[in-house]
């Protein structure tokens, strides 16, 4: 009954043929859950929800950078292993130089005992030399990859404008930038002047120098005391040239010097005049150093240190002042950065690390010319070998501690590259269970929709019928 009370109208049945709408429906229906079945399909065979940017745009944008930045952590993780082991080699090398260094001390504390002969030293002497050797031989031959690690090529470079000049050591507390020094007065060897006769001789006596001694006969000629007066130097720890005369020390500095002992028998025979003792150079501060800075002088080296860890040695030559003919000097260093081993920590630009090894050989370690031949001259090595333990020592830690930065890098890109990975699987990957879900429910509609499309495209037959 209709609402005011008629017959309600009984609906018409339509029967059309050229549109069929119901398989119209049908198959669209069909094509839809056809299509979503397809994409559960990939979804589930790829493990990914995002397989096109037509998936989702954003996260593929998305995804693809993090994709780039976790390869340049796995590689910025490699890189840091591979500066771990480079440090790893240099350490292991500067250990034996140290080793070296400690039986030196032992060789030198020996030697200064006084019951030593000359030939007791000489012996000594011969070890200490073939251990110096062998402390160059490393600092030449250690090598990663081919790559020289403890001849200064991974040192800081550093350049002076001014001639007879050159940077020892400088520590990485040192910035980069220019430094300069105003020299006063040249460092000093100690010298001599030494002359022989050999016609004089009426009999024998010994003449002694720094600790060492050469036994005079008669009979020598001229040349003999010349061949024994080398020997002696060597012993001695002097150069001596032949056409002048003059004996040097081989360092500079006030505790170079020059002693002798000549029996009145032979004061006619040998003779040593014009003694000048060593003297250390004098400098001051110029420009580039902090307010808290310190200068030192030893010899010709000039080091100035202050606070962070701060360590600059510069070595300068001989005559600097006296050759200008001014009342000083300024010496300039510029120091770069340029010659360390940068490793790449990270994945972007600028996240690097600067490696400093230093140079650590016989002459950055202030053993040119080691002589524990007299008792003064092992004294002086045993000082100079300690100032050496102390320098490897040194080189050691600031190693150790590059290590142990670069152990910590390792441990938070390992960290960070999980992270990332977590978080690109929340953009791409598939939820296999919800994946499973949907591709059981589609599977379900496209058969049902497969079915009623079937239905659907029978109906025009009943027409067909009212026909005939």
């Amino acid at each position: 009954m209709g609402e005011d009370g008629a017959p309600a109208a009984k609906g018409r049945i339509h029967m059309r043929v050229n549109c069929n709408i119901s398989s119209l429906l049908a198959n669209n229906n069909l094509s839809v859950a056809q299509t979503k079945l397809d994409k559960a399909l990939e979804r589930l065979s790829s493990g990914l929800k995002i397989n096109s940017a037509e998936d989702d745009a954003a996260g593929l944008a998305i995804a693809n950078k993090l994709h780039s930045q976790i390869k340049g952590l796995d590689q910025a993780n490699r890189n840091s292993s591979d500066g771990i082991s480079v440090i790893q080699t240099a350490e292991s090398a500067l250990n034996e130089t140290e080793s070296i260094l400690q039986r030196i001390n032992e060789l030198a504390v020996q030697a200064a005992n006084g019951t030593n002969s000359l030939s007791d030293r000489q012996a000594i002497q011969s070890e200490i030399d073939q251990l110096t050797d062998e402390i160059d031989r490393i600092s030449n031959a250690t090598e990663f990859n081919t790559m020289p690690l403890l001849d200064g090529t991974l040192s800081r470079r550093s350049y002076s404008d001014t001639d007879n000049v050159s940077m020892f050591y400088v520590s990485s507390g040192v910035k980069e930038g220019e430094y300069s020094i105003d020299i006063t007065a040249d460092a000093r060897k100690a010298t001599a002047q030494v002359d022989f006769n050999a016609q004089a001789i009426t009999e024998s006596g010994k003449i002694q120098i720094n600790g060492a001694d050469m036994t005079v006969e008669p009979g020598d000629t001229d040349a003999d005391l010349k061949s024994k007066f080398i020997s002696l130097c060597d012993a001695a720890g002097l150069d001596y040239d032949e056409a002048t005369g003059q004996i040097s020390t081989h360092g500079y500095g006030m505790t170079q010097k020059i002693e002798y002992k000549i029996p009145n028998s032979l004061v006619g025979v040998f003779s040593i005049n014009n003694v000048t003792a060593g003297a250390d150079a004098q400098a001051a501060i110029n420009a580039g150093f902090g307010t808290t800075a310190t200068l030192s002088t030893d010899g010709n080296f000039v080091t100035v240190k202050d606070i962070g860890g701060f360590e600059m040695t510069i070595e300068l030559g001989e005559n600097m002042v006296a050759s200008s003919g001014q009342a000083s000097v300024t010496a300039t260093q510029k120091v770069t950065q340029m010659g360390t081993m940068t490793v790449q920590l990270g994945a972007n630009e600028g996240q690097v690390l600067e490696v400093d090894i230093p140079e650590v050989g016989v002459h950055t370690l202030g053993l040119d010319n080691l002589n524990v031949c007299t008792q003064q001259a092992a004294e002086d090595a045993i000082t100079r070998v300690g100032k050496a333990i102390d320098k490897v020592s040194s080189a050691r830690s600031v190693l150790g501690a590059y290590q142990n930065r670069l152990d910590s890098v390792v441990t938070h890109l390992d960290s960070y590259e999980e992270d990332l990975t977590s978080a690109v699987s929340g953009i791409e990957d598939s939820d296999m269970a919800d994946e499973m879900t949907e591709y059981t429910q589609q599977n379900v509609i496209t058969q049902a929709a497969t079915s009623m499309l079937a239905q659907a495209n029978e109906r025009p037959q009943t027409v067909l019928q009212l026909l005939q």
